[in-house]
């Protein structure tokens, strides 16, 4: 459609419920800029629309709707929850199946993940790291939690020790060392952000 023959009364619906290219949206969008007095039409469909979802009844699902669905497509039908073997009650990592390897990008740091949960993009692991070892600067995407087990870790003008809890919050950042070495137990998140290590080749 040209834009020479756009009607706002028969793209505001659209608008509303979203189905508007690029290019008839902004048009739409110029014609509020223009026309203030048309957003009060626009609102009226926008109210209309969100009632939409809340007005249709309730459609019940057949029963069988996911088998004769996979049926169609040629796959085998998926495991029901009935069907599925129980979840174990608990996981556990003994301390000698305890994987440590050095840290990729931080001389005198070893890591040991113990669970990854790429759902809620976190990770659960112990840290320990030789006497001296500053830890790069580093933001958090979301919290971070800290259980020292031994040695000390200063983070800012703090230093903490064995049995000393920290909890950062997500936003926070800071570069922590170590004088003596420590190790601890953490869980962040993957998408904490390392802006020394991005600029380093």
């Amino acid at each position: 459609m040209n834009a020479d023959n756009y009607c706002f009364c028969e793209l505001a619906p659209l608008y509303a419920l979203d189905l508007l290219s690029e290019e008839e949206r902004a048009w739409v969008e110029q014609q509020l800029i223009e026309c203030p007095e048309l957003a009060e039409e626009l609102a009226e469909y926008q109210t209309a629309a969100a009632a939409i979802i809340y007005s249709s009844p309730a459609v019940e699902m057949a029963a069988d709707l996911k088998d004769r669905l996979f049926d169609r497509l040629g796959l085998d039908s998926p495991v029901t929850v009935e069907e599925k073997a129980p979840p174990l009650p608990f996981f556990s990592v003994r301390s000698q199946d305890v994987n440590w390897r050095p840290h990729s990008r931080v001389p005198g740091v070893s890591i040991a993940l113990l669970n990854t949960d790429p759902i809620k993009r976190e990770i659960v692991g112990l840290l320990r790291a030789e006497p001296g070892v500053r830890y790069p600067f580093h933001i958090h995407a979301t919290g971070e939690e800290i259980y020292m087990l031994e040695g000390d870790l200063v983070i800012g003008n703090e230093a903490y020790g064995a049995g000393d809890y920290i909890r950062s919050h997500a936003g926070s950042n800071h570069a922590p060392h170590t004088n003596g070495g420590c190790m601890f137990f953490f869980r962040t998140s993957m998408d904490d952000e390392y802006p020394e290590l991005a600029t380093v080749g």
